[in-house]
């Protein structure tokens, strides 16, 4: 009889060790399956923020810029200087200035950011204005893009916060070359790229809270197998 307790007694805790490792493997599998769909999410909005940005850039060079109010916030461009009409004056004697696609986008940008965190950055390896200069991520990847890359896509610490970068590569257009044509571009060359940083921060509470349940979940299953067991 000893004997059979001994033999009983082994195969409960073999199978007691079978469902932990079970409740450990669902455990773990489930967490990152949550992880990858909230990386998922965060690449599906930085490429939706993307396209918008994209969407007005092509607008706006398809009507070659559009004129606005000179104001102390959207003064002339100094980098369109060689634009013939750069500035113009209406007979009321309003000053208007010329905004290049670039110059117009940069400052939806700017707005964008302030309002919903989500920051966009139009650059290039030939950048006329400074402030469109690329960061050291942004330069590898337009390095990339002149290897044939057409995007590119990283998790990368900004200012001490984990932020999802995503990049893609702009394609020069005909209405593209009034600004950038004396630069050497033609149609269809890789132009620059339009770079996204996400703040990840929203979507890891949310793994982290989905975590925590799926935790409490497979932990009260494991206690309700034991006794079982």
């Amino acid at each position: 009889k000893r004997t059979d307790h001994i033999a009983v007694f082994r195969l409960a805790a073999t199978v007691a060790v079978i469902w932990t490792l079970l409740i450990a493997g669902s455990l773990g599998w489930n967490i990152y399956k949550d992880r990858r769909h909230a990386f998922d999410l965060a690449q599906k909005e930085a490429q939706a923020t993307f396209n918008k940005d994209l969407a007005f850039r092509l607008w706006a060079t398809k009507h070659g810029g559009v004129y606005v109010p000179a104001t102390e916030e959207t003064p002339p461009n100094p980098y369109l200087s060689h634009v013939p009409e750069r500035d113009i004056r209406l007979p009321s004697g309003k000053r208007l200035t010329l905004m290049n696609p670039a110059y117009m986008l940069k400052q939806v940008m700017g707005d964008y950011s302030g309002l919903y965190g989500i920051r966009g950055h139009i650059t290039s390896l030939k950048a006329l204005n400074p402030l469109n200069e690329p960061d050291e991520w942004e330069r590898k990847a337009l390095a990339a893009f002149e290897r044939g890359a057409k995007e590119v896509t990283e998790v990368a610490d900004m200012n001490g916060a984990p932020h999802f970068r995503f990049i893609q590569r702009l394609i020069t257009q005909k209405g593209c070359l009034k600004c950038h044509g004396r630069q050497g571009y033609r149609e269809n060359d890789v132009r620059g790229g339009i770079g996204i940083a996400l703040p990840l921060s929203p979507y890891l509470a949310m793994e982290r809270k989905r975590a925590g349940a799926l935790l409490l979940s497979h932990g009260v299953l494991w206690l309700i197998g034991l006794p079982g067991i």
